[in-house]
């Protein structure tokens, strides 16, 4: 089979990723603030007003992530071109069930990257250099999700070909885990609480971030480092109490045993 020229796969690569942003943080958008604004009102995790030129600044850097995040991708395939990485087409030859651990383990250990990479970044010489162009959103929009400094989008693109050198994916579970990663970063930008709080923090999705835990680390600036899950912070003791207080008194409460009412 001729291999595809390499700017037309360039220019590829760079539509898919640029739409994968565009399109579901453009959704999240009109759901939380248009559609649904008026009922979701009272999930607004804090009452503050934006910053003129918030949401403009989010693109902007968000576009200049998707531009690394593409170079980062045809970086990748020329890897798995030459042999490098295993990137392979066909499910049966190792198995679904191999196909859907590889999706649950690239998932935990990109929460794992995030989250010591995340800490590395609020170290105070990166902050100031690098991450704090992420914090300028005190109070996100889903158009923040990729708002990062170029150092840190290459930081953060570094994992895939990364976690590819050890871990063979097929390609549909590389775009699965794509697509989770921009669904999740969304929502957890979108300053709501989508997810009733008896179900998370405080009942069976405990272990899920709920928007809160990132709201908070946007707005308080300390601890809630996690992406997808909450493990971490609470293994090495960066978890935010105040999110949990303050979720508790305005999404639910909590009786005597910790359990959400």
């Amino acid at each position: 089979m001729q291999e595809p020229a390499l700017i037309p796969l360039a220019l590829t690569i760079l539509t898919v990723d640029f739409l994968r942003y565009a399109l579901v943080a453009g959704a999240v958008w009109l759901l939380v603030e248009v559609l649904l604004g008026h009922r979701l009102a009272g999930r607004r995790i804090l009452q503050a007003t934006r910053r003129p030129g918030q949401v403009r600044r989010e693109v902007v850097y968000s576009l200049s992530t998707v531009l690394i995040f593409a170079v980062n991708g045809l970086l990748v395939w020329l890897l798995a071109a030459n042999g490098t990485v295993e990137i392979y087409r066909d499910a049966a030859s190792r198995g679904w069930a191999w196909w859907g651990f590889s999706v649950v383990l690239i998932i935990v250990a990109h929460d794992a990257y995030f989250y010591w990479t995340h800490r590395w970044l609020h170290q105070r010489r990166w902050f100031r250099a690098v991450h704090g162009t992420h914090h300028l959103s005190q109070h996100p929009t889903p158009w923040a999700a990729y708002a990062f400094h170029p150092v840190e989008a290459l930081v953060q693109a570094a994992f895939l070909p990364l976690f590819l050198l050890i871990v063979p994916m097929h390609d549909a579970a590389i775009g699965v885990f794509l697509l989770h990663m921009i669904v999740r970063n969304t929502v957890g930008h979108c300053a709501h609480e989508v997810l009733p709080w008896r179900w998370t923090p405080r009942g069976w999705l405990r272990w899920i971030t709920p928007v809160s835990h990132h709201h908070f680390h946007h707005a308080r600036n300390r601890g809630n480092f996690g992406l997808y899950f909450t493990w971490w912070d609470r293994w090495c003791g960066t978890e935010d109490g105040d999110y949990l207080r303050e979720g508790d008194a305005r999404f639910g409460g909590v009786t005597r045993n910790g359990v959400a009412t």
